[in-house]
């Protein structure tokens, strides 16, 4: 699944009436998308990678990673499937 594949997925399942998930289990290839995104994103905005850890603001600026050290994408921490 692509990023955008994602991201859509949660709009419509989740949708602003119900509050999306703190973690959601993806593959491998959808894990790799969602950072690929991020990493495009970072070099078309010529902007410094800050990896940060936990939750808070989540700056465009910044990359997060939650709890589990997975990558936090739309604000929901992606976690591969085993």
């Amino acid at each position: 699944m692509t990023a955008e594949e994602l991201h859509s997925h949660f709009n419509r399942v989740f949708s602003i009436k119900k509050e999306w998930p703190k973690t959601y289990e993806v593959d491998a290839e959808t894990y790799a998308n969602c950072c690929q995104l991020i990493f495009e994103k970072v070099e078309e905005d010529n902007m410094d990678i800050i990896v940060r850890t936990g939750t808070g603001d989540l700056s465009r600026r910044l990359i997060w990673v939650g709890s589990s050290n997975g990558l936090l994408f739309k604000g929901v921490e992606l976690i591969l499937k085993s």
